[in-house]
């Protein structure tokens, strides 16, 4: 039975493990003493929140219940931006159990620092979540953490700024510096962890780009200094490391507007499209607003690389809007090449807000996600194929002598000692 951090580092496509212009010297290390997968196909879309949770629970979004970064409120009518946890606490998001649910409920000391969609749980000993507004953060934090912090002399009236796109990299300073906190204050037996700034800059400049190669050796450093608090010593004895990412990225030089579409086409009022990066629903504000006629009709976008219907829906992992109204009425994807945008006026085609972009099909090989994992309970140097997100979840239950998780994914026996 062993401790377990996991790490995750929004972003990091597998794709950069193997790219000779990544200089990463903690995770080659960490590497060399344990296994890493050939990729790690995660769920669609292939967004932060829903991919964390998967992660977590070890099922699809039909199951957990998170089903996309950005929502349409049926009854208020109002786009809701879920990341930054600003809107729903954890028990309003997730359908069922995680890990660090299963932990606590098992008498382990559980923390977690910026993980998604883990707003005021009520299943970890220390939880700053993932929060990227000022007032959120005042308002949102468990007030004896908030305390906590403060009384450390964090600079916790910076944290609105630093979360901010272009500045996200002193945010993940700071989320290394509270994991160091928790880990040493509380020396939990499960401790999560998410960077974000390696996303945030190849959404900016694109993936490939100085930008993204900067940003991934930038928290390959602060994986180390999270690691000189973990020390080699308990590596060796009673903590295993994972280090994992939600998605990989692809570049998207193009954006398609389907609101500017249903404008034109005089449907603006019945429908109403949300984009989530590569993918996006199609809400039906009226009567049969998003049946099969519209679903021919976008899927004639340039841009669109296929439109799906609810009774599809089950084959990509996702419920129907009858089982969760945060899904759409129609679900659509982007081709390559091209991501979504909100827009409802303007070109229905344009240059891309973001260079780079996910949220299209995990199948796509530069969507592929990262997996890595050492220390205790860890197999050294063993053969890793590829996996799926849902297979950390109960490898992490297997690590911690937690009865099995109920998930769709296994535990990576080939990995473990």
């Amino acid at each position: 039975m062993a401790r377990v951090v996991l790490v995750s580092l929004d972003g990091f496509a597998a794709f950069y493990w193997t790219d000779p212009r990544v200089r990463m010297p903690t995770l080659r290390r960490l590497a060399e003493r344990g296994v890493v997968a050939d990729r790690m196909e995660t769920v669609f879309p292939s967004t932060t929140w829903p991919s964390h949770v998967s992660l977590v629970t070890g099922v699809h979004p039909v199951t957990h219940g998170v089903v996309a970064n950005y929502i349409l409120n049926r009854a208020g009518g109002r786009v809701e931006n879920l990341t930054g946890d600003p809107v729903y606490d954890a028990a309003e998001l997730l359908r069922t159990a995680t890990v660090y649910d299963r932990a606590y409920a098992a008498g382990r000391v559980t923390a977690a620092v910026d993980w998604p969609a883990t707003r005021r749980s009520a299943s970890f000993h220390f939880n700053l979540p993932c929060f990227k507004d000022q007032r959120v953060f005042e308002t949102q934090t468990d007030a004896r953490v908030w305390a906590e912090l403060g009384a450390l002399g964090y600079p916790l009236d910076r944290q609105g700024e630093w979360a901010q796109l272009p500045k996200r990299f002193l945010k993940d300073a700071m989320v290394a510096d509270v994991a160091v906190h928790a880990w040493t204050r509380y020396t939990p037996d499960l401790l999560l962890v998410h960077f974000l700034c390696a996303d945030s800059l190849q959404h900016l400049h694109g993936p490939r780009s100085p930008e993204a190669y900067w940003a991934l050796e930038y928290v390959d450093g602060l994986v180390g200094r999270l690691l000189g608090a973990v020390s080699p010593r308990a590596l060796d004895d009673d903590t295993a490391l994972m280090v994992v990412s939600d998605h990989g990225f692809l570049a998207t030089p193009r954006e398609t507007r389907p609101n500017v579409h249903l404008e034109r086409l005089g449907a603006a009022g019945d429908a109403r499209f949300v984009m989530n990066h590569g993918a996006g629903f199609v809400y039906a504000l009226g009567a049969a607003a998003a049946g099969p006629a519209l679903a021919k009709e976008l899927s004639g976008l340039e841009g669109v690389a296929r439109v799906w219907q609810p009774a599809e829906y089950a084959t990509l992992g996702l419920p129907t809007p009858d089982v969760n109204p945060h899904v759409g009425d129609l679900l659509l994807e982007a081709a390559d090449g091209y991501c979504f945008g909100d827009a409802a006026d303007g070109d229905l085609i344009g240059p891309a807000h973001y260079r780079g972009n996910h949220g299209h099909l995990a199948t796509r090989p530069d969507l592929g996600a990262f997996f890595l994992a050492a220390g205790a309970g860890v197999a050294r140097g063993n053969a890793l194929g590829a996996i799926t997100s849902r297979d950390v979840a109960p490898t992490v239950a297997q690590l911690l002598g937690l009865a099995q998780v109920p998930s769709e994914g296994r535990v990576l026996a080939e990995a473990l000692a």
